[in-house]
């Protein structure tokens, strides 16, 4: 009597092999997978647990190690976004299908969407190559060139532009060298950059911008003689950051420039009566043209009685009249404080 031949084992599907492995994850690494699937990709799942007989060890393990060499074959990043989803999904369902799920797409809400979803390198590719060339000089030669070969070569090469020492030539060395991709070290790598570049670089900009307005508004509120010599100072010891600080002096001479038209009559209901009076009787002579501009955007019946007030009005002396300006000042600053007005020049005009 002769041996019965070994059963064939019978092949496992696509479906049955991506069920295993739902099952493998377990339910808390498993149930965001299985949170995105629709009840039909989910019956399909159920259906394919069901046509399995016991898996030996034998073929869990070929299972999991199919998965693991599919998934090293990637550069060890998924990119997102609209645009990539339309990619993946085209793939998989008709194009009517397609327009349907993204029938609500604008070019508006794409473009914000995939700004939001930009990868480490990508957001890295948008810094100032200067910036990142200051970041990599403190870094190791190997690393240098494993980011550097993140990036555009036309980027890259516009860091490495801005780049001196001793580390170029390891890190020309590490580049020529043949590397074999490592998902995982691509992703330690991508987050050291996000973390020690990246989001510093943003904080730092955050803070300092900040810090900047708090100076620019400090020299607001001081005489114009000691605001010019300061700004003299800062010219010739700190001209780098002049150009920020400036942006948040307000002066009287350039109030039509940072108040805007709609904010004028705001100004005219939270500010005393007298004291306005008072304000428009320094404004006149050299300064009348910033008075012009308040009482042509209040109500003309208003801007009239003003000016009746003013006419009978004796100029007052000039310590006075700085010290009622800059009161003024300091009481539309308190304004922009409490969200009433907005202080900002327009880009038009720095432009």
């Amino acid at each position: 009597m002769g041996v019965a031949p070994a059963p064939q084992p019978v092949p496992i599907s696509s479906a049955q092999r991506a069920a295993v492995i739902i099952a493998l994850l377990g339910e808390g690494a498993a149930k965001p997978i299985v949170d995105k699937l629709d009840d039909a990709a989910l019956a399909k799942v159920a259906a394919a647990l069901e046509n399995l007989s016991m898996l030996t060890r034998d073929e869990l393990i070929e299972i999991v190690m199919d998965f693991l060499s599919r998934l090293r074959k990637t550069n060890g990043a998924l990119r997102g976004g609209r645009t990539r989803a339309k990619e993946v999904l085209s793939g998989v369902v008709d194009s009517g299908r397609l327009s349907l799920i993204f029938s609500d797409d604008s070019p508006e809400t794409a473009t914000d969407e995939d700004d939001e979803e930009l990868s480490v390198w990508e957001r890295l590719e948008r810094r100032e190559p200067k910036q990142i060339a200051a970041y990599l000089s403190r870094l190791s030669p190997n690393l240098i060139a494993l980011i550097l070969q993140k990036l555009d070569v036309s980027i890259s090469s516009e860091v490495l532009g801005h780049m001196e020492g001793d580390k170029l030539g390891p890190m020309i060395g590490h580049m020529v060298e043949p590397r074999k991709a490592d998902p995982g070290v691509d992703q330690v790598l991508g987050r050291m950059v996000e973390m020690e570049f990246l989001n510093a670089v943003q904080e730092e900009a955050e803070e300092g911008g900040e810090n900047l307005a708090s100076v620019g508004e400090l020299l607001s509120l001081i005489s114009s003689e000691k605001r010019d010599s300061l700004v003299a100072f800062l010219r010739s010891k700190h001209e780098d950051k002049l150009e920020g600080i400036e942006k948040s002096i307000f002066t009287l001479e350039g109030l039509p420039d940072l108040l805007p038209k709609n904010a004028v009559p705001v100004v005219f209901r939270e500010v005393d009566q007298s004291f306005l009076l008072k304000l428009l009787g320094t404004l006149q002579g050299s300064n009348s043209a910033v008075s012009d501009y308040l009482l042509g955007n209040i109500s003309s019946r208003m801007a009239d009685q003003y000016r009746d007030d003013l006419s009978g009005m004796q100029p007052l002396a000039a310590d006075e009249a700085e010290t009622v300006q800059r009161e003024f000042l300091n009481t539309l600053m308190g304004l922009k404080r409490r969200g009433l007005i907005v202080l900002e020049r327009s880009a038009e005009k720095d432009a």
